[in-house]
């Protein structure tokens, strides 16, 4: 149960991560309650706030995938790719890339990945392109997982923009940061870690599909180098070919 201790010091955090903001200065080390040591119902009080944010718990946990359909600029292009993503909870994607002189397909399924130039032609991938796949697709699973792994969660400092940040620990070493705004409870940030890289991404332009708001606009980095931008032209929730499209022949062959 949220305690009304719990509530007064939450009111106080955003007031002063707010004055923080309207001050321009840096947001404060010492804010209470986004320690290290932040108590669990505190964290299961924000959770709640930014699932509600996105349209709630019964909203999020109905939808299991989603096929979405857009433009993306790579960073050593001049011209847009058209991207085709398809997504399953927890850690299943596909992403088709259409280049100006070639097709890339790629697709991670947990722990595995492979990429290709069609279905019929796909390798394993190597292990730092399997990682990099894997961090992309977790980022994609938001917000729920929060949610689901809420007494995992390690609290960090706020960023350089006040903003709450939530660490969720993956698997080998790899890690996401959710950095949340306090005014609206919603992801605007997520940073992925390995041992040798971070990759992150901005997200805006939210929309609200079925009931969910989707970010319709995204900017990737790699460090601190951006790569690539995406801006969704067409989305929807579980398509009913989205097994099929997850699952490619190529891919179940030993």
């Amino acid at each position: 149960m949220i305690t009304n201790r719990v509530l007064a010091v939450m009111a106080f955090v955003l007031m002063v991560a707010a004055q923080g903001r309207a001050a321009g200065d840096a947001p404060k080390s010492d804010v209470p309650g986004l320690h290290h040591d932040a108590p669990l119902d505190k964290i299961v009080w924000l959770v709640a706030h930014v699932i509600e944010a996105y349209g709630g718990e019964k909203a999020l946990g109905a939808v299991h995938g989603y096929h979405a359909t857009g433009n993306q600029w790579a960073a050593q292009l001049d011209k847009p790719i058209h991207t085709d993503r398809w997504f399953a909870r927890p850690d299943r994607l596909r992403l088709d890339l259409d280049y100006p002189d070639h097709h890339e397909l790629r697709l991670t399924n947990g722990a595995q990945g492979w990429s290709g130039s069609t279905s019929d032609d796909l390798t394993p991938a190597n292990a730092m392109k399997l990682q990099a796949m894997r961090l992309q697709t977790v980022r994609l699973d938001l917000p729920l997982r929060l949610l689901e792994q809420r007494d995992k969660i390690e609290p960090r400092e706020p960023d350089e923009n006040g903003r709450i940040v939530l660490r969720l620990p993956i698997d080998d070493g790899l890690y996401i940061d959710y950095h949340i705004d306090p005014k609206t409870w919603l992801i605007t940030h997520a940073t992925t870690g390995m041992p040798a890289m971070e990759f992150s991404a901005d997200y805006d332009e939210f929309q609200k599909v079925n009931g969910v708001l989707v970010p319709y606009h995204e900017v990737v980095f790699a460090g601190t180098t951006m790569t690539s931008k995406f801006q969704v032209t067409s989305f929807e929730w579980d398509p009913k070919n989205l097994e099929t499209q997850l699952t490619p022949a190529a891919a179940r062959k030993p």
